[in-house]
């Protein structure tokens, strides 16, 4: 054979050799799994609302806080997962120096479900097994318990809410958790996410000392808008509304708003009599969730729902349960 011939042949067999040395070995598929945690906070307007002698409500913001602890296990611990669960729920306060002025003992006004190593000491605590001290019941009793000292020092004395400003600055780390660093295991990606909830009890009227600049919507603020919608001859609150920009409520420069649901509940109409009917339209009702409306919209809050107050128990776990898309479990 040519010499020539015999050292092209091999050449091209050279080629080949490194093109297939060159070629990646094929990996095993792998899959990221996302688990999603609950983080609820838990935030009660404790102004004059919360004195029954002036408004009466069916419930109270300690029936609220009961039947969202009370639906911790089963129902949302469970929802979509079965291990593992790093659910918290907290109580904050829209103003931050009641904390000092009722004397608050922080500690009891948080459980979290990711301080277990593993799930044996988790179930443990849930179902109060293997002398553990400390127990999910005994947690919500607490939490229970020091709420209701502060809620009923709040009816006797309050000194307002001030929720623009929660809104805008009072939201610490806690309320809006980013998702934890990725695990890798076995070739699989693990991510741990939190859906962030502030459930936001108030009857809608914001009066914390500053009026008519736009961080209010004060009974006289709505009184304000409702005769000059009125004077005006126009049919369409709405309409009216975008073009009189001056009466709105001015959005809230908070990043954490857009990883943050609110589910607004407790709103209270002081335009209705005490049997219910209305006295004047638009109703304060119908004025506070345009206002809100736009607000929490214009300031990015990720999703938020605006609720009546509830007239009983199962209607206020309905509403709540509803906007978490949780499913009701029974523990037997």
């Amino acid at each position: 054979m040519n010499n020539f011939l015999i050292i092209g042949v091999l050449a091209m067999l050279g080629n080949v050799l490194t093109a297939n040395e060159r070629s990646p070995t094929p990996t095993a598929i792998t899959k990221k799994y996302v688990i999603t945690h609950y983080n609820l906070t838990f935030a009660a307007d404790l102004s004059n609302r919360v004195n029954p002698s002036l408004y009466r409500r069916p419930l109270n913001d300690v029936d609220l806080l009961k039947t969202v602890a009370g639906n911790l296990y089963p129902s949302i611990l469970r929802s979509h997962r079965s291990e593992n669960q790093k659910d918290k729920l907290r109580i904050d306060f829209i103003n931050k120096g009641l904390i000092n002025q009722y004397r608050v003992n922080m500690d009891k006004l948080r459980i979290d479900f990711g301080v277990f190593p593993n799930q044996h000491g988790r179930i443990d605590y849930i179902m109060d097994r293997n002398h553990v001290k400390q127990t999910l019941k005994k947690d919500i009793a607490s939490m229970v318990s020091e709420f209701n000292r502060i809620n009923t020092l709040a009816a006797r004395e309050n000194f307002g809410a001030d929720i623009w400003t929660y809104l805008n600055e009072g939201l610490i780390s806690a309320t809006v958790l980013p998702n934890e660093k990725p695990i890798v295991d076995e070739g699989n990606t693990y991510v741990n996410a939190y859906r962030n909830v502030l459930i936001l009890t108030t009857d809608g009227y914001i009066e914390a000392g500053i009026y008519n600049k736009g961080f209010d919507l004060s009974k006289m603020t709505i009184n304000r808008f409702r005769d000059a919608f009125l004077a005006s001859g126009e049919n369409d609150m709405q309409s009216f509304f975008r073009k009189n920009k001056q009466f709105r409520i001015k959005p809230v420069q908070n990043e954490k708003l857009k990883n943050l649901e609110i589910l607004v509940m407790e709103l209270y109409d002081r335009s209705r009599s005490k049997v219910g009917a209305a006295t004047i339209h638009p109703t304060d009702m119908e004025i506070i969730k345009l206002f809100w409306t736009d607000w929490l919209r214009e300031s990015k809050v990720a999703r938020f729902e605006l609720r009546p107050f509830a007239n009983s128990k199962e209607e206020a776990e309905k509403i709540i349960l509803d906007f978490l898309n949780v499913e009701k479990k029974s523990d037997l």
